[in-house]
């Protein structure tokens, strides 16, 4: 009998494996003091904007998402803006859910228009560098299971996209054990929950109920949708299959 999903395997693995193991206190020391943000323009803007355009629940995810991502991170020995660009894994956390607002909501799922959204924002704020392409792929991906995982893609892609997306799968199935002791508490007292998780699910669940092309099939909005609302039609593979021209 195969053992579920770990929680971290969810939406966290990658990172958060490494920062279990036991390092330096001097990282973990300070990330159990640190609950700022990056100061930048840039920063303070992209703050602005999720503040102005997403419910609290959506809003403290993605600022929580970014302190939990970056103490996991310090106990991996992994310092802001010396091994990664903290304000653009700060970009991918707290824009990352975007797309599930009426701001930057199309008829994509809302991953691709969260991702969509945080390239408009920064190329209308001056930024048209490499920069652009990390923030799109750390929120384009960051449902996509397993992905981050890979040797290769930890080798290959910007560190900020794996340690964006390991706190962003720590606040979504994490526990407090995957951070500093003490730090979690710190961190829901200043941003709190607001029904955490679910209320995030049910976010994504009211789209999909909306407009189904932003739950289309084999992506989370679609799993979600079809779990939830079994009666709803559903296309399977051996569906797409079946459409194809060549008689396979």
């Amino acid at each position: 009998m195969t053992s579920p999903l770990s929680r971290r395997v969810l939406l966290g693995a990658g990172l958060t494996g490494a920062a279990g193991a036991a390092v330096g206190m001097t990282g973990a020391s300070a990330a159990t003091q640190d609950l700022s943000f990056p100061g930048t323009r840039l920063a303070r803007r992209a703050r602005e904007v999720v503040t102005e355009s997403q419910q609290p629940c959506l809003r403290n995810h993605s600022l929580r998402s970014f302190l939990f991502g970056r103490a996991a991170a310090a106990q991996a020995e992994r310092r802001p803006d010396e091994d990664y660009d903290a304000e653009v894994m700060f970009l991918i956390c707290v824009l990352h859910d975007m797309g599930l607002t009426e701001r930057a909501a199309t008829h994509q799922r809302f991953e691709v228009d969260g991702a969509d959204f945080a390239a408009r924002f920064m190329e209308e704020n001056g930024v048209s560098d490499r920069r652009v392409d990390t923030v799109w792929d750390g929120i384009a991906l960051h449902t996509s299971l397993g992905i981050h995982q890979s040797p290769v893609f930890s080798r290959r892609r910007a560190p900020e996209i794996v340690i964006a997306q390991t706190g962003i799968g720590i606040d979504l199935t994490g526990s407090p054990a995957d951070v500093p002791a003490g730090y979690a508490g710190r961190v829901h007292a200043a941003y709190p929950r607001h029904g955490g998780a679910r209320a995030l699910t049910a976010a994504i669940e009211a789209q999909g109920l909306a407009d189904p092309r932003k739950a289309p099939p084999m992506t989370l909005p679609g799993e979600i949708l079809h779990q939830r609302h079994p009666s709803l039609p559903y296309t399977t593979w051996d569906m797409f299959l079946a459409e194809g021209g060549w008689g396979d």
